[in-house]
């Protein structure tokens, strides 16, 4: 059985796409509905609004059908859910760490998880949007294949990089609008700790409500969301003025109108 794994990104909708034009089966696509709340999704405004029409494109174009599959906890609930064992018992689990974040398991790998048990006892062949650029992505991935859980990249395969993505995905009208906004630097959960201050330097100007959320938690918790500065601080730094620079630069223009076509 082939599971697609579908964040809406460029890399897996682009995978998504090759299968299709290269005629392999596509027997589930399977995207992970990460919530903040009960009622506010994980995914950044933009991505969640894009969402809903690139469903209904993938179905006209393809007849996929996207499945979601949710690990009946927000963030917000795990965020104030007592731990129950380890040198913290009694303590909340508040802001995840940067490096081993507790949200990747109970939001993101217990929904896969929960997903996939409903096809025990089959072999199962995940394809994943990873390009060729991401070697070591990769190769750690692939360590994790088992006899009836492998892994395959049709990106890392055919030799197609962050940059082709893109392309693929336009030509179909199926590149998220997110890619098109200057100053978005990542996808992914507007409430990750691994974001940069210039993420949250757009979170906080575009979506201040959200921003809020965050803010309002921080006094809760053990650990500040940000490692080296609590939010209250860093947002009395954006109210003086302070507009953060991006660690590095994006590998790939944006807009694509001089690419090479697909």
């Amino acid at each position: 059985m082939n599971i697609f794994n579908l964040s809406f990104g460029k890399d897996s909708m682009a995978t998504l796409i090759l299968a299709a034009e290269q005629g392999i089966p596509i027997d589930r696509v399977m995207y992970c509905d990460i919530r903040f709340s009960p009622d506010i999704s994980g995914e950044h405004p933009l991505m969640a609004e894009w969402i809903p029409t690139a469903e209904a494109r993938l179905k006209e174009l393809f007849g996929v059908t996207v499945d979601h599959t949710y690990s009946g906890v927000s963030f917000i609930e795990q965020f104030f859910t007592a731990k129950k064992s380890g040198g913290h018992i009694g303590d909340i689990y508040g802001f995840p760490h940067t490096i081993g974040a507790w949200c990747n398991d109970r939001l993101k790998v217990k929904a896969i998880n929960k997903y996939t048990s409903r096809f025990r006892g089959a072999d199962v062949v995940h394809y994943l949007g990873i390009a060729y650029d991401e070697k070591k992505r990769w190769k750690r991935t692939i360590k994790k294949s088992t006899e009836q859980k492998k892994y395959r990249s049709l990106l890392y395969e055919q030799g197609l990089t962050e940059h082709e993505a893109f392309t693929i995905c336009e030509k179909y009208g199926l590149l998220s609008p997110m890619y098109g906004k200057d100053d978005i630097y990542r996808g992914g959960c507007w409430f990750c700790p691994k974001q940069c201050y210039a993420d949250l330097h757009s979170l906080w100007r575009d979506y201040p409500d959200l921003y809020s959320e965050l803010l309002r938690l921080e006094p809760y918790s053990h650990t500040t969301f940000s490692r080296n500065m609590s939010l209250t601080e860093l947002t009395v730094r954006f109210e003086s003025g302070y507009i953060p620079q991006r660690r590095k630069r994006r590998t790939e223009q944006l807009t694509l109108e001089s690419a090479e076509r697909y």
